[in-house]
């Protein structure tokens, strides 16, 4: 349960593999952008609504709820 550790080995790579589809998308006149892999369930709630199938539920060690949305 958690969120998983990478080896700095298998961390480089997935650097290495995001700089070169970064730089992929730049040269085709994307823009970057920085979302929060985790919410405030109240925050996501208020963006999609109460449906279930759109957002994953967690709760932190300390009880707050948080979410992750469908796409992420």
């Amino acid at each position: 349960q958690g969120t998983r550790d990478h080896p700095p080995a298998q961390a480089a790579l997935r650097d290495r593999l995001l700089a070169a589809v970064v730089a992929c998308f730049k040269r085709h006149g994307a823009a970057a952008i920085d979302t929060p892999v985790l919410e405030l369930r109240e925050t996501l709630v208020g963006k999609y609504g109460e449906e279930a199938k759109l957002i994953y539920e967690l709760q932190d060690q300390g009880g707050e709820l948080l979410a992750l949305r469908y796409d992420l």
